[in-house]
């Protein structure tokens, strides 16, 4: 089948179509890339799972069409200017085996597509959903595959600002934990003012608070990745897991049956802590904490599973 790429059709084709036949729009992008069918859309556009014509072995990518939910020239310009980013900090990482590879970018009819390497696995949310709760073995294969994408990311200066489960995939081929989705990335220190195309940097369960109020720093993402471990623990989103009232985690009492060591709760506890300076500073700082060379918080209390309250 081939899925037509104009957003007012999006015609489902009989395969090898060369121009939908329900609005006589061209099928192929740049006479290479064909969509196969939607994957999901975001804020500024749609992903489809495509295959290149172009090369014999027709490998399966994913195309990702600009398309953005805002009005106004001065909104499209910068919902635009972000698309291009997102291409570049591919360009940048792409070249580590943990981050999607980009293949191309380009424009074809008046809209923005970019090209990149499809990761053929599960996201963690799925896997959280269909294999349930994680252990530590499995938390801890898990900070040791992110936090190796993550020192390569921030050693260029990046920012990925969307670590969650839903963009964390493990491949088939070889069960590797891939970082995908860099839409959201930023080069530290460069001026990002998104608010101005009325769009939210990041998921709000899962980031930090110096991120909420625009300030993120590469600790932002040991954070989302310390919230996205304790989602995984838990089943429960990580907006759950704090106790406003008083202005602390309580992560431990939806353990389900499910023991963490002491070790690697304190470093949890580091990971997610709100204040900046008290929290882990690198990547490598925390894999160091992990192999137990340095102390996380010697003045959290060891933690225990406890059933759930109601």
């Amino acid at each position: 089948m081939s899925q037509c790429l104009n957003p007012d059709c999006l015609h489902i084709n009989s395969e090898g179509t060369q121009f939908c036949q329900k609005c006589g729009s061209k099928l192929l992008l740049v006479d290479r890339y064909r969509a196969l069918r939607i994957l999901g859309q975001g804020g500024f556009g749609r992903t489809f799972l495509a295959v290149d014509e172009f090369r014999p072995s027709k490998p399966r990518c994913v195309i990702k069409q600009f398309l953005p939910n805002v009005k106004g020239k001065k909104a499209l310009a910068k919902a635009s200017e972000l698309f291009e980013r997102e291409a570049m900090r591919l360009d940048e990482l792409g070249r580590h085996e943990q981050i999607p590879e980009l293949l191309a970018f380009f424009n074809q009819e008046d809209r923005q597509y970019l090209i990149q390497e499809f990761i053929d696995g599960e996201d963690l949310a799925k896997e959280l959903s269909t294999k349930g709760v994680f252990n530590e073995e499995q938390i801890r294969e898990l900070l040791n595959d992110m936090l190796e994408a993550l020192k390569f990311i921030h050693s260029n200066n990046v920012i990925h600002r969307d670590i969650k489960p839903e963009n964390i995939i493990r491949r088939k081929k070889d069960g590797k934990l891939v970082l995908v989705d860099f839409g959201a990335a930023k080069e530290k220190g460069a001026n990002s003012n998104t608010s101005a195309v009325g769009t939210v940097i990041g998921s709000v369960a899962y980031i930090a608070p110096e991120q909420a109020v625009g300030k993120a720093k590469f600790a932002s993402d040991l954070y989302s990745l310390g919230a996205t471990c304790i989602h995984l623990l838990t089943d429960i989103e990580p907006t759950e897991l704090f106790d406003i009232a008083e202005g602390e985690w309580v992560w431990r009492d939806y353990l389900q049956d499910n023991e963490i060591g002491y070790e690697l709760s304190r470093v949890l506890d580091k990971l997610v802590e709100g204040a900046t300076k008290k929290r882990f500073q690198s990547a490598e700082e925390v894999l160091q904490a992990l192999c137990g060379k340095i102390q996380s918080n010697p003045n959290i209390s060891p933690s225990i599973s406890i059933p759930r309250s109601y």
